[in-house]
């Protein structure tokens, strides 16, 4: 589950530009940052819950393909979806909106969310977090072709948990202090995504190739004094 903690990390570097106000919009308790980090850990409950259903559904999906004799190359895929987020910077959450009826449900999420973040207790908290994780999200998506690519329910639903969880330090830590990051750490973080995404992109390709160091040791003869 490396590279889902991983994606969990570059998500949550690109979640401190674009989810960073949500956050920090969030009906928290003011008492203190103790009441603050429980609070959020009740919003991020919410959002992980909801990346885990996801990832059964699509875990379940990726079996069907895999049963098909396709499992490696749905890793392969993965992997490549990965790299091509790292390179080209697609705008994912663009043509997913785009998709017919998709608009609406989002327009119905972002209403749900404006409601709930009108009141001030932990289910509006956890209400917020479950709705989140419906929104477009093109790192979501990334973790969702991890998901496909494990090609399998439990399987599935764990990788999204990790990729949640690869989240929560950066998340937790912004909405603690509350506070924004400046530019030149906006600009550093620009740099480490894409790296990040690389990796994990590399780590689901070696998988669906089934990489071998092994064959590369066996082909380097042994260093040693031969005796006669």
């Amino acid at each position: 589950m490396l590279a889902a903690l991983l994606l969990g990390l570059a998500a949550s570097l690109h979640c401190v530009g674009m989810c960073g106000p949500l956050i920090l919009a969030l009906p928290l308790d003011a008492a203190g940052k103790r009441m603050v980090l429980r609070e959020m850990l009740v919003y991020h409950a919410g959002r992980i819950l909801t990346y885990a259903v996801l990832g059964v559904f699509f875990g379940l999906l990726g079996k069907g393909i895999a049963l098909a004799g396709f499992q490696k190359i749905l890793s392969i895929g993965a992997g490549i979806f990965m790299l091509g987020m790292a390179f080209m910077a697609w705008r994912f959450e663009q043509l997913v909106t785009a998709l017919p009826g998709f608009g609406k449900f989002t327009g119905w999420v972002k209403w749900r969310i404006g409601h709930l973040l009108k009141q001030h207790h932990n289910g509006a908290t956890f209400g917020v977090g479950l709705l989140n994780g419906l929104l477009p999200c093109g790192m979501v998506y990334a973790a969702l072709a991890g998901a496909i690519s494990t090609a399998g329910v439990l399987e599935g639903g764990a990788f999204m948990v990790f990729f949640g969880l690869g989240t929560l330090p950066l998340l937790l830590g912004v909405s603690v202090l509350s506070r924004s990051f400046g530019a030149t750490i906006r600009q550093k973080i620009r740099v480490a995504q894409p790296i990040l995404l690389t990796i994990a992109g590399l780590l689901l390709l070696q998988r669906g190739l089934h990489l071998d160091l092994s064959l590369f040791e066996s082909a380097v003869p042994e260093a040693g004094y031969e005796c006669h």
